[in-house]
């Protein structure tokens, strides 16, 4: 069997492509495969409309990066035709091994999205693949671009997340849109004002998308809710999209409520000669089930003092009740019950966090109602991190967009499957 032969194989060609002949260059560790076209056949066809069309010229020569043979990089090489279809004027035939546009071979666009895949390092891919970091990043926005266009316009999307990430030092943030069922990133859109949580809902979501929308879970960013009520159903003819208020957000605002108290009794004690709350912070903050037998012991210790911040971690317990109650009805009768006797405590920071959640009641209720959490948009933000973190940082949103949606958008990525 001959080289131009073994290629033809391996590569999978058929009439009226051939390979011309092989070039080895052992200095460089490469093998380039020429490849060209039979012209036996009288037309060419359009790679627009499928119409035969007579033959124009040829295109310069051009080079596709192809799966290694025997350790040594392969490109495929050839001079694609021209055609003058009659609709379309002058076009180039498509090239059956890969994509328009592209500069790698479809089988190794698979290989590299594999590669990418199971490292989840774009420095550490482009090591193991010898490609440079540009070629990495070009070859992940083609098989994002090719995931979204495949992506159905009208599954179904009940519940919904919307939360920020950070993405550079300073207030530099990103909103990220999630599908709390589907446990993925739908898209991701650069700083978190009302006008870029809108854009991201209306160019993420098709209009059935969003009219079959029955949650969104988020925190209390004015924005968030704020797109959602201009964006989503409004309970006309459909039913109302619902913000719901999820107990992680809620246990965040309680605990900063608590961690705030036992800083302001600290210095108080302090200053009368010593604190017990000294080194204290996680004891708090931590749930008790997690604490170590000796963390108990410190904990029960400190709660033998008449502390305040003692009192206030008993109301943030306390409203773990709330998301265990049954009903719509059982959940507002805690609450209101609730609400009275922090308020009655008197602690400033008890009373604030008492006083927004009553604002945002609706949306604690709807948790009732719905059971979803912002469970999975926490998830991804810590996976988002772990993206930002083995890249070292991005300097360009974009690049920081490809990446999310490439290793969490949960797309399909395989080119072969668009020829």
């Amino acid at each position: 069997m001959t080289d131009t032969d073994l290629y033809r194989q391996l590569l999978g060609l058929t009439a009226p492509w051939q390979v011309s002949r092989v070039e080895l260059n052992v200095a460089q560790q490469e093998v380039r495969v020429h490849v060209t076209y039979d012209f036996a056949r009288p037309h060419l066809l359009c790679p627009e409309c499928g119409q035969a069309g007579p033959y124009y010229d040829l295109r310069e020569e051009r080079a596709w990066r192809h799966l290694d043979s025997c350790q040594f990089q392969t490109f495929l090489a050839a001079r694609l035709p021209r055609i003058a279809c009659p609709t379309h004027g002058v076009k180039t035939i498509a090239a059956p091994w890969c994509e328009p546009h592209s500069r790698f071979t479809l089988a190794f666009e698979c290989f590299a999205i594999a590669v990418l895949t199971a490292t989840g390092v774009q420095a550490r891919a482009a090591r193991l693949l010898r490609l440079s970091p540009t070629q990495v990043q070009e070859l992940m926005a083609r098989a994002v671009d090719r995931g979204l266009a495949r992506r159905d316009r009208e599954r179904d999307l009940p519940h919904l997340s919307l939360d920020e990430k950070s993405f550079q030092r300073g207030h530099h943030y990103i909103t990220v849109l999630g599908d709390s069922l589907g446990r993925g990133v739908l898209d991701i859109v650069e700083g978190r004002t009302l006008e870029a949580a809108k854009s991201l809902l209306l160019n993420s979501l098709s209009l059935v998308q969003r009219e079959q929308v029955a949650s969104v879970s988020m925190d209390m960013w004015p924005a968030f809710a704020g797109a959602k009520e201009q964006v989503l159903p409004k309970e006309q003819v459909l039913p109302k999209a619902q913000t719901v208020h999820d107990r992680f957000h809620i246990a965040g605002y309680l605990s900063e409520a608590v961690d705030k108290t036992r800083r302001d009794e600290s210095r108080a004690l302090a200053k009368k000669g010593s604190s017990p709350l000294v080194k204290s912070k996680w004891l708090w903050l931590r749930s008790p089930e997690k604490l170590t037998n000796k963390q108990r012991a410190l904990f029960t210790a400190l709660q033998s003092h008449d502390l305040e911040t003692s009192k206030v971690w008993s109301f943030k317990e306390a409203f773990r009740d709330f998301f265990a109650a049954g009903s719509v009805p059982e959940g507002e009768a805690f609450f209101w019950n609730w609400y009275e006797q922090a308020r009655a405590l008197g602690n400033k920071h008890l009373t604030k966090v008492a006083q927004m959640l009553c604002a945002h009641l609706p949306g604690l209720l709807a948790y009732l109602c719905h059971r979803t959490s912002n469970a999975v948009a926490e998830g991804l933000n810590a996976q988002i991190q772990l993206i930002k973190a083995r890249a070292r940082g991005f300097r360009r949103f974009a690049a920081f967009r490809i990446a999310i949606l490439f290793f969490l958008g949960r797309l399909d990525l395989n080119p072969h499957k668009t020829r």
